[in-house]
């Protein structure tokens, strides 16, 4: 059995972390997820239309 989903706080977690830290392999060491699929979803490469809402939503609640 794989990883567990990806839920888009991690997602919203993988973009803050990303830019601290600046890299995928960072970031995929701090939250215990591959540099391959850190890189997908900073990106957001391939990732379902539902899923980006969720995260730009998420984005916005936690800049206010």
């Amino acid at each position: 059995m794989g990883a567990p989903r990806i839920t888009p706080e991690e997602i919203v977690e993988m973009h803050r972390l990303y830019r601290i830290h600046g890299t995928y392999a960072a970031v995929a060491k701090k939250i215990g997820r591959s540099p391959s699929s850190v890189s997908k979803y900073v990106q957001m490469r391939d990732v379902p239309r539902n899923i980006k809402i969720a995260v730009e939503n998420l984005s916005q609640q936690t800049a206010r």
